[in-house]
């Protein structure tokens, strides 16, 4: 494993570079109109979470039938959401209950139309945004046709604030991961989804965060869930990294994210900011990440003009999102490449070093030369072939130092 130092200059390396994906001089596509779907349910009041609020069908692949739902989650503090998202059920005779894999997306943005959930067809594989659809975000679930030939239920997540009301709490990590653990509860109240307690997570960037987070609070928040294995692509798992300064600074579209996000869930303070930085957050509460992206080059005014770490409560709220700092309830995969630019790295070394510390069951599987987005493909037949073996209760690979 390398140390503090070297992940730190990993990435340092990547914050400076041009940012994967993002195309200054591509087109921006909208975000998707918000239907009346996504209006808050008035039976929110007094849900459980996880409770089942409205749904109703999509496509499906073929051999699948699929539903867009509403359902009740709490934010990390206990507020009540209604969250959205898609439950995908394979059509078979299975008679015993199926496991329920949720897949935690990657960034699409902040505003309410940035849910996977409201694209055209949104039960489908993965498919990445733009292309000849021209959506403005990443759709689909990643390996769709194995995870349902293997039995799979997939609950899909939209994350609070995405497709329903309010201010999405971007890389609030226990926010996310009480949506995606109360999208497998949901799952099973689904009729005819014969959904069961079985669970294992798949998450991607910003989704990667969520599912270590779910894994990590699971037994305290979800314990009738039995949260077998989290398996994560590229995972944000180091927010407060040694060059954090650096990074809000550097003009990276997720930094107003995660501004407006916080200043939303921990009622921080955003006198970080310049004019031109307020009118960012602006932007990533009324369009998705390529629409930051390119407001974000047409100017060169800096956003942020104080260190973020000269904010205590600042500071405190970046460190309590740091993935690893609890014992994950399961064992833990993290897939990553090597060049990742949005992603980079050393996150993922930083992280292991916390994991390892408390006592996580965590492999690391290192892709060389792997970006962003590539490594989700690369990854395909390992991820499924470590999940059914979490399934089966297999021993785990672990990448953490021996004692002594």
């Amino acid at each position: 494993m390398a140390g503090v130092a070297g992940a730190a200059m990993v990435w340092a390396t990547a914050v400076a570079q041009p940012l994967q994906g993002f195309d200054a001089g591509a087109n921006v596509p909208p975000a998707f109109a918000v239907t009346s779907f996504y209006d808050a349910s008035p039976r929110l009041a007094g849900a459980k979470p996880g409770d089942l609020l409205k749904s109703e069908p999509v496509a499906a692949p073929a051999g699948a039938r699929a539903w867009r739902i509403m359902y009740a989650s709490r934010t990390w503090d206990d507020q009540p959401v209604a969250a959205t998202g898609l439950i995908i059920v394979p059509v078979d005779k299975a008679t015993r209950p199926r496991p329920v894999l949720v897949w935690a997306h990657g960034t699409t943005g902040g505003a309410r139309g940035c849910a996977p959930s409201l694209a055209p067809d949104p039960a489908r594989g993965f498919l990445e945004r733009g292309g000849a659809a021209g959506y403005p975000i990443d759709i689909g679930t990643p390996y769709l046709q194995e995870l349902l030939a293997r039995g799979y239920v997939v609950a899909a997540p939209d994350y609070q604030g995405l497709g329903g009301p309010g201010v999405h709490q971007f890389l609030v990590g226990d926010t996310a991961a009480r949506g995606a653990l109360d999208a497998a509860r949901a799952a099973r109240r689904v009729r005819g989804s014969k959904a069961g307690a079985d669970v294992v997570m798949l998450g991607w960037s910003q989704g990667g965060q969520a599912a270590l987070a779910a894994g990590e609070i699971a037994r305290a928040y979800a314990p009738e869930l039995r949260v077998r294995g989290v398996a994560t692509l590229a995972p944000s798992a180091t927010i407060m990294s040694p060059v954090v300064n650096q990074l809000f600074r550097s003009g990276t579209p997720h930094v107003y994210e995660i501004i407006r996000g916080y200043v939303s869930a921990y009622g921080l303070s955003s006198d970080l900011l310049s004019p031109r930085g307020r009118d960012l957050v602006e932007v990533a509460g009324q369009g998705c990440i390529l629409e930051v992206f390119k407001e974000v080059g047409h100017s060169k005014e800096p956003g942020v003009i104080a260190d973020v770490t000269d904010d205590p409560a600042w500071t405190a709220a970046l460190e309590r999102n740091q993935s690893g700092l609890r014992t994950s309830a399961a064992p833990v995969l993290v897939v990553h490449g090597s060049a990742d630019g949005i992603v980079p790295f050393g996150s993922t070394e930083l992280y292991q070093a916390r994991a390892c510390a408390v006592g996580t069951m965590l492999q690391v599987d290192r892709i060389e030369g792997g970006e962003h987005r590539s490594v989700i493909p690369a990854a395909r037949e390992g991820i499924l072939h470590w999940l059914e073996r979490r399934l089966r209760g297999e021993p785990v690979k672990s990448s953490c130092p021996s004692p002594g």
